[in-house]
């Protein structure tokens, strides 16, 4: 279970990114739903460890992450928005350097862990074709790859899909479905259908605030009159966060898409 409470941050310029969100997202899927600026690559790399809070909490199971960073990072894979290769590498040596650095020392144990992962993303067929010849969709999937060495426990995925075509968008999403059966996975995406058939629960955030969290279907229906935040359908399944302006009219331009075709999320107006 990732427990994130009370995070705020401002940067230096005097930007605030993030505004007291608190969420607790347990093993599945669990996705990210927002507009550019809404800061879900700064909640990402907050809880991947790459930058401090201004103020809040974070705790993965017993780890409390921002004293104890580097007990994460042990149990984490990564898929950020945009990674560094070496184009003229091939995958499968590329993986096993990346392996090399998460710590699988002995030669027989990462030859397999790498075997392993290139056939669970369908890469083995290219495994000694330089990284540069890859198209969009096969880059992400060797990304999921160097984000599964090591039997993460946590994976988070930041805007994987953006780019892709549809038939690598959903060849990629059934990966990550198949992984979130025993890991927590964090999916940050603009794409309403990322979401929307995949993840159990999610959460919409804009300019840096929660502005409603719960399961994608129970959260569509509340917003068009289907189901009610008080009825028996939606008690406990559904949390509407008040902030400035309104929350439901913000909520409802976001999650209005549901249940369409790759929709992207249009920015809230916020009264």
């Amino acid at each position: 279970m990732l427990v994130v409470t009370d995070l705020s941050h401002v940067y230096a310029n005097g930007t605030q990114a993030l505004d007291s969100v608190t969420l607790s997202i347990p093993a599945g899927m669990f996705g990210l739903l927002g507009p550019n600026g809404a800061g879900k690559s700064t909640l990402m790399r907050t809880v991947a460890t790459l930058q401090t809070p201004t103020a809040g909490r974070i705790r993965f199971d017993e780890i409390d992450v921002l004293k104890r960073p580097e007990a994460l990072r042990r149990m984490l894979g990564y898929l950020p928005q945009d990674f560094g290769v070496y184009p003229r590498v091939t995958a499968y040596d590329m993986l096993d350097h990346m392996a090399v650095l998460k710590g699988l020392a002995d030669r027989t144990e990462r030859k397999e862990t790498v075997e392993t992962l290139l056939h669970q993303v369908n890469l083995w067929s290219v495994r000694k074709k330089a990284l540069a010849g890859f198209s969009g969709g096969m880059r992400q999937r060797f990304g999921i790859a160097q984000a599964l060495i090591g039997n993460p426990r946590l994976l988070i995925a930041d805007e994987p899909t953006a780019g892709l075509d549809p038939e690598e968008r959903n060849r990629f999403l059934n990966l990550l479905a198949e992984i979130g059966d025993t890991t927590v996975v964090i999916l940050s995406t603009q794409i309403v259908d990322d979401v929307a058939d995949l993840c159990s629960r999610m959460a919409v955030l804009s300019e840096g605030r929660i502005l409603l969290e719960g399961a994608p279907q129970d959260l569509a229906a509340e917003l068009r009159g289907h189901a009610h935040l008080g009825s028996a359908r939606c008690e406990g399944s559904v949390r509407a966060r008040a902030g400035r302006g309104s929350w439901r009219s913000a909520a409802d331009q976001v999650l209005s898409p549901l249940p369409g075709r790759a929709s992207r999320v249009p920015i809230p107006m916020m009264s």
